[in-house]
């Protein structure tokens, strides 16, 4: 939690455009990644999830999925149906039948394949005239932005 006696940090204007520069920023690489997409025939929602099975080992429970894409599990379905229905994936069940295991189909590796060469080349031509050093401290800084409101979540959830 945050205290009266925390010693002072940044002036409140400067963490404000911090925090205000956040959701722009996001909201302005989606649209982006969306136009890129979008030529793929691909939806960033299901772009996302092909990703993310393809980096968790091309195999991942749907409930581990939808937590870490951040959306509901029921959201997580639609997205599925999609992936399905192009035979980017296929949904298996598991153990007691309640887990369900994503798994990408080898047409699915292959578009994680073009996504991933598409949006890093999106990325170099977006960030080509920010320097590595500058990078590396706004990713550092975001991490532990990321981590001290986690955990000021959990603080209030227990306390």
């Amino acid at each position: 939690m945050i205290k009266k006696s925390d010693p002072p940090g940044p002036p409140d204007a400067k963490l404000f455009e911090l925090t205000a520069a956040i959701q722009p920023a996001r909201r302005a690489w989606l649209q982006a990644a969306n136009i890129v997409l979008t030529k793929q025939g691909l939806t960033i929602p299901l772009a996302t999830l092909l990703v993310h099975v393809a980096r968790l080992g091309g195999r991942a429970p749907q409930g581990f999925l939808a937590q870490e894409i951040g959306v509901n599990p029921a959201a997580l379905v639609r997205t599925l149906d999609q992936g399905e229905a192009a035979k980017l994936l296929v949904r298996h069940v598991a153990g007691d039948r309640r887990i369900r295991v994503i798994e990408l189909t080898p047409k699915g590796k292959e578009e994680v394949q073009r996504v991933e060469a598409a949006s890093a080349a999106l990325r170099r031509q977006l960030l080509a005239n920010i320097s590595a050093s500058d990078i590396e401290t706004c990713t550092r800084v975001l991490r532990q932005f990321e981590t001290a409101a986690n955990e000021y979540v959990k603080e209030d959830r227990v306390g």
